[in-house]
């Protein structure tokens, strides 16, 4: 009899069903508070019936392929988290349904060219993110290795080994960092230094939390992450161990959203919690810090809020001391392209730097002992298409599953073959004629890029003038000879 009522009660309770790829702590703190927010404001209280399947990519994934045989609902309310570029996959293709939250009243729709939310009300930031690299100040010291203040200078040989990454096939962070590159060096030159960076890379992690971890741990001591895994690292770690830098040469920020998802079979409750992640009540859970009367509770989120009187009301209070309301550079991320060709590009990261990462980091190791050889660094970063051949790629055969496979396992034996020739030996002679625009280099960059970006390496380390000794490196492949300038 007990158990009867037991379940009649949970049955009665009312629940909104989330999907997400928040971390254990979100999804504990915004589930305790909007239950007692919906007691407070509807004398009862709301339970949150949280669904995972993995990463912001693997969410994407699995709400297509439920949308695909069931067009008219797929039983799940909410999606919340994954970056930006999901919900404009879920509005271009009718899968959010409108709502106008009232909670939006002081918020901006866009600020500085990044949209808030979505001028039809199909998504909504319920946060907003920033990516930077997260850095073990103490391994730093104890090991010898720089302090980096900016994204090219992750091309650093002495880094070699000491770098986290994650896979953009599964991480949607990790996925904005590596277009983010693409978007402010331009595609040939921003894949040459993204090649030079992967040959830095101790091992690429499934998922952005394990990359932030890794340097936590000290078997990284630098990494790409997401600020809120960078500034929860660091309230673990202390201030004195580890840091979080956003990037002087060039930031993206962007929202982190929440849709209502068509069909959603609890719409009262769900369109309740959506009210309640973008109010001051919600996005206080974001921005205060652990322990404060109004934050969370058990857990350190210390996230971005979308709220910009946050950052006066709050100094001195929140952690969080930077708004990205008065960022003033002039990069620009565009969600849009990254939309476009997401698939592309994350197919091409992980057939040229991920699946033949071993083959990698040996062509690497012998472009570094051979000095950093113009030729050799050209050679390293060619891809096998250009951004036009991309967008193409991205509009038709990557809609197409058979024929994309094809394609990746095209890439990834070609990736091997130019690898294996760079370890035995330097590359030919290059033209910008013979390898087209791969050759041009850094200084052919526009204009307002060259004027923007520091003067950070663009080719690893051969701007320096005197021999490099490197730093230890990690696995059981000698160290190399010092390099020869």
């Amino acid at each position: 009899m007990g158990l009867m009522q037991c379940n009649s009660l949970r049955a009665a309770t009312p629940r909104v069903v989330v999907l997400t790829p928040h971390v254990d702590a979100i999804r504990y703190e915004f589930g305790r508070a909007f239950a007692e927010w919906h007691r407070r404001h509807f004398g009862q209280p709301a339970e949150v019936e949280w669904r995972n399947v993995g990463g912001s990519s693997d969410a994407l994934r699995f709400v297509q392929s439920e949308f695909a045989s069931k067009p008219d609902g797929i039983g799940i309310d909410c999606l919340f988290g994954g970056g930006q570029e999901p919900y404009l996959v879920l509005s271009d293709r009718g899968w959010s349904e409108p709502y106008r939250p009232a909670a939006l009243a002081g918020v901006p729709q866009n600020f500085n060219g990044i949209e808030v939310y979505d001028p039809r009300y199909t998504w909504y930031g319920a946060a907003l993110s920033s990516f930077g690299i997260l850095q073990n100040t103490r391994v730093q010291r104890t090991v010898g290795l720089p302090f980096v203040s900016a994204w090219g200078q992750l091309t650093n040989a002495a880094l070699r080994g000491w770098v986290g990454a994650g896979d953009p096939r599964n991480s949607g962070s990790m996925n904005v960092m590596f277009e983010g590159f693409l978007q402010f060096y331009g595609w040939e030159q921003g894949w040459r230094v993204l090649t030079q960076i992967a040959g830095n890379v101790s091992k690429f992690d499934r998922l952005s939390s394990r990359t932030a971890r890794e340097v936590t741990l000290g078997q990284t001591a630098y990494g790409f992450a997401i600020d809120f895994y960078g500034f929860t690292q660091v309230a673990v770690a202390g201030r004195t161990n580890m840091t979080f830098a956003l990037p002087e040469d060039f930031t993206a920020v962007n929202a982190d959203g929440l849709a209502l998802l068509k069909g959603a079979p609890n719409r009262t409750i769900a369109q309740r919690f959506i009210e309640f992640v973008l109010s001051e009540d919600g996005q206080k859970l974001w921005f205060l810090p652990k322990g404060h009367p109004e934050g969370p509770q058990k857990y350190s989120i210390e996230r971005m809020s979308i709220r910009p009187d946050f950052y006066r009301r709050y100094r001195g209070v929140s952690n969080i001391q930077f708004s990205p309301f008065d960022l003033k550079q002039p990069f620009r991320y565009d969600a849009g392209l990254s939309r476009a060709r997401r698939e592309v590009v994350a197919d091409l990261v992980g057939a040229l730097l991920v699946d033949t990462h071993s083959e990698l980091c040996a062509a690497w190791r012998a472009v570094i002992q051979r000095g950093l050889l113009p030729n050799d660094l050209v050679e390293l970063g060619r891809m096998p298409i250009s951004q036009a051949e991309a967008l193409s790629l991205a509009r038709t055969v990557w809609k197409e599953p058979a024929r994309r496979n094809l394609v990746r396992i095209q890439w990834q034996s070609w990736a091997q073959a130019k690898y294996r020739r760079l370890a035995k030996g330097p590359a030919a002679t290059v033209t910008p004629a013979s390898c087209g625009p791969v050759g041009r280099g850094l200084a052919q960059r526009p204009a307002d890029l060259a004027q923007r970006a520091r003067p950070a390496p663009a080719f690893g380390v051969a701007q320096l003038t005197a021999p490099l000794e490197l730093a230890p490196e990690r696995g059981s492949v000698p160290s190399p000879q010092p390099v020869a300038q």
